[in-house]
Order: C-alpha cells, then structure tokens, then sequence
C-alpha cells in the first residue's frame, strides 16, 4: 500500500494538536488538580502523563487502522519499520544516545536563558523535577516533593507511563509519521521530523535549545537505517534513568 504524503500544513496541524494538549495538561490541569485536591503534585502529574502519553499511543495505533491496513503484526511491523535489529543499527542507538545525552548536558545551561521569557517559564507549582537543573535538585528519599519510600504503586504507574511514552511516541513521530514526511519532504524529512519532536515538548519547554539537536539527530539516522527500533531503544534508555531514580527513592 502506498503511503501518502504528510505536507507542511498536515504537520503543523499534528504538531498544534499535540503540543496544545500537552501545555493544557501540565501547565493548566495538573497543577489545577494540585491545588484544588490539596494532593502531592506527583498524584496530579501521574494522572496527566500518564494519560497524555497514553494518548499519544492510542494516536498511534489508531492513524494506522485509519489508512485502511490489515491488523496484524507482521504488517504493522513492516509499515512502522519495526525491523530485525542487526549489529550495527544497535550501534546506532548507542550512538544516538550518547550524543542527544552530550547535547542535553552541553547545552543545559541554555534552559536558564528560556525560563526567564514567560511563556517558557516553569510554572509556579512545579516541583525541582520540572525546572531548569533538574539533575542537580534530586533529593534521594522523595520524588517531586513527595516521600514515597515504599510507595511501590508510584513505580507501577511510572512504569506503565514510560512505556506508553517511549513506545507511543516512537510509534507515532518515527512509525507512522516520518515515512509520510519522507514522501512529502524528501532527504529533508528528518529536519521537519526531529523539530517537531523537540518543540512539542511543552512539559519543558526551556529545554527545546538541549533536546532539538539530539532530535535531529535521531530522525536522521531513523530515516537512513528505516528502523524505528533504534529511537525506541535510544529514547527508552534516555527516560530510563528516571524511572530507576524513583525505585531508588521508593527502596530507600
């Protein structure tokens, strides 16, 4: 089946879809449901990532059926290039990985500069976590600002949240859209692709400068080896960390 283009003003208008909903829920519902519930704001962040993530999955899935295509793995597989992963596309992911890390660490110090424009600025309820110097504010017994030791239900819904996020995210943004782009843009479609990816990222926003060239990167090595693995195994090693902070924090 052939796969239609995804032009310049299809994907702006995916990328306002999901960029709007993602500063509605971190920006404007969960610290809405902080304060109205007088709940930690990680109970409130749980519920919205996990559902904006998941919804995201959900997209995925759905754009696939909605382009008239058999439900079965092998070819779903073969449309979001959900290829065998041979020696050196696992290289690849390394590769990948160690420099969206290098830029994310070299250009930190950027995310200080855009949180001092106000529509990129943190809002005023989110916890260390969520702010410029994230690294450097973790506190070992609690996690945005709750103490969760021995709260092992935290590490089941980030758990579940990191999957859906890692696999909805890839599926949609690598699987089923950047064929398309490649169909409308050409060699270029890795540039159109990796932006939008960086600049929807509105839970923090000061980071776009660190994260955009790590994106770039990604789409360009996705859309020369057509394998969707290798942004999987790099964004899900990349989040990773995250989620073992927390087991740390929850084992104590």
């Amino acid at each position: 089946m052939i796969i239609k283009p995804l032009g310049w003003k299809a994907s702006l208008g995916i990328y306002v879809i999901f960029a709007s909903v993602l500063y509605i829920t971190h920006y404007i519902l969960i610290p809405r449901y902080a304060v109205s519930t007088g709940k930690p704001y990680l109970i409130g962040y749980l519920w919205g990532w996990t559902l904006t993530v998941g919804l995201v999955f959900l997209a995925s899935l759905v754009l696939y059926k909605l382009e008239g295509r058999p439900i079965s793995w092998s070819s779903f597989a073969a449309r979001y290039r959900l290829d065998r992963m041979p020696p050196q596309d696992w290289l690849w992911a390394l590769a990948v990985l160690v420099v969206a890390f290098a830029f994310m660490l070299g250009l930190s110090f950027t995310g200080e500069w855009l949180a001092k424009i106000p529509f990129l600025a943190p809002h005023p309820l989110f916890p260390a976590e969520l702010r410029p110097g994230a690294v450097t504010n973790l506190v070992t017994d609690r996690f945005m600002g709750m103490m969760i030791k021995g709260q092992w239900g935290i590490v089941v819904v980030y758990f579940i949240g990191w999957l859906l996020n890692i696999f909805g995210e890839e599926f949609f943004y690598r699987g089923w859209m950047l064929p398309r782009q490649e169909a409308a843009f050409g060699k270029w479609a890795w540039a159109v692709n990796g932006t939008m990816f960086c600049f929807q990222h509105f839970m923090q926003p000061w980071n776009f400068l660190a994260i955009w060239p790590g994106a770039l990167f990604m789409a360009f090595i996705i859309q020369r080896r057509h394998n969707t693995w290798i942004g999987i195994v790099q964004h899900g090693l990349m989040n990773f960390t995250t989620f073992l902070f927390i087991v740390r924090c929850v084992v104590g």
